[in-house]
């Protein structure tokens, strides 16, 4: 009788989720039609944030991480941190590029990376697991972009980088402590070392980031103008929360350029911008998730979520801790002139990008023969 009573029980929750769904999905279009202008606007500027901000500052890692994934150049390259890979985080080396570039290059990259080594088999789905809970951060191009727009200078962009890298850093060796010591085996070949297809994968990978943030930005443009938003501040700030922080809450918590957006708005504390830098945004983790298509994804949901709130909370109190460490360089940042990111078509940033490419192009073409010579 227990196994026909879970059967029933299992068929009543996937009736209740098909009809939760069917509901979500009347609303939505129901908020659409009534509210269609805003949904434009809300494309519109979606669409603004992509080419003025996500394209410049990510596109470029993006593609150097497609091609360190098919490259065979990348066991050279990183080979010096295969003891830390090991011995602190229990991870095999192949691992170091997601986790050195998924800290300092930008939330998708590490990601990217660790579903290209999950899906080849270099790394099993306990690794994969770890990895990918501590190797997504916003960079230090976004937190430039962040500390430009609260008005801060150097100070406040290296304080947001600080805090968060460092949380991460520490998750990933506190999980490591539970696990073994990886086996030394033979890492899988790559695809091969194609420019082209590295190139098709990363333009891939951003047209799919910059998706998600237009529908994120109609989404959030709607719930505003319908009053759903303001209705979610007030529910807030019945806890506790100030209005601004309740609406940067649920901004970061959403959509983290337009978190920025608000702080920068009502000139919130740079702890503020850390919290949600930390946490990254359901819109990004959404991005994470679509890039393991072949494998599903290696750690529970819940468990992920989990994850990042606490490198939320980490981060807004690292940040906390460096500005009161440091009061001379916080106070320094919010009277200095407002840090300026490099602009998308600089030369410096376009002579960059034409010699990785270059040399990449080079590496995929001779990668074998180099290899079998060392």
């Amino acid at each position: 009788m227990q196994p026909i009573r879970k059967s029933l029980v299992y068929t009543r929750l996937r009736a209740a989720q098909s009809m939760f769904a069917a509901a979500a999905l009347l609303c939505a279009c129901l908020l659409l039609v009534l509210y269609r202008d805003a949904a434009r606007h809300g494309v519109l500027k979606g669409v603004y944030t992509c080419l003025n901000t996500l394209v410049p500052s990510l596109f470029p890692f993006v593609l150097l991480a497609c091609l360190i994934s098919r490259s065979r150049a990348a066991a050279v390259l990183f080979r010096p941190f295969s003891p830390v890979m090991r011995h602190i985080f229990r991870l095999p080396p192949c691992a170091a590029p997601a986790l050195l570039l998924g800290l300092t290059a930008g939330y998708p990259v590490g990601a990217k990376m660790t579903a290209a080594l999950y899906e080849r088999g270099d790394l099993d789905r306990e690794q994969a697991a770890r990895l990918i809970s501590f190797c997504t951060a916003p960079g230090y191009a976004f937190c430039v972009y962040t500390a430009s727009r609260l008005s801060g200078g150097k100070h406040s962009a290296l304080f947001l980088f600080c805090s968060t890298v460092l949380p991460p850093l520490l998750i990933g060796i506190i999980r490591a402590r539970f696990a073994p010591k990886p086996t030394a085996k033979p890492s899988a070949a790559a695809s091969g070392g194609d420019f082209t297809d590295a190139v098709r994968d990363g333009i891939s990978a951003t047209v799919s980031m910059c998706g998600f943030v237009v529908v994120f930005s109609v989404l959030l443009a709607v719930f505003q103008v319908s009053g759903l938003f303001r209705a979610a501040v007030s529910l807030l700030s019945a806890c506790g929360f100030t209005v601004p922080n309740a609406g940067a809450l649920l901004l970061y918590f959403a959509e983290v350029t337009e978190g920025v957006e608000h702080s920068a708005y009502w000139h919130l504390p740079l702890s503020t911008a850390a919290f949600g830098l930390g946490f990254a945004g359901v819109c990004i983790h959404l991005q994470l998730f679509s890039f393991f298509r072949r494998k599903a994804f290696p750690i529970p949901k819940p468990l992920y979520f989990v994850l990042r709130l606490l490198t939320a909370v980490c981060s807004s109190v690292v940040c906390t801790w460096l500005t009161r460490l440091f009061p001379e360089a916080a106070a320094a940042s919010a009277v200095t002139a407002p840090l300026e990111a490099v602009p998308a078509g600089s030369p410096a940033l376009s002579a960059a990008l034409l010699g990785l490419s270059v040399f990449f192009l080079a590496v995929c073409k001779n990668g074998d023969k180099t290899l079998k010579k060392m």
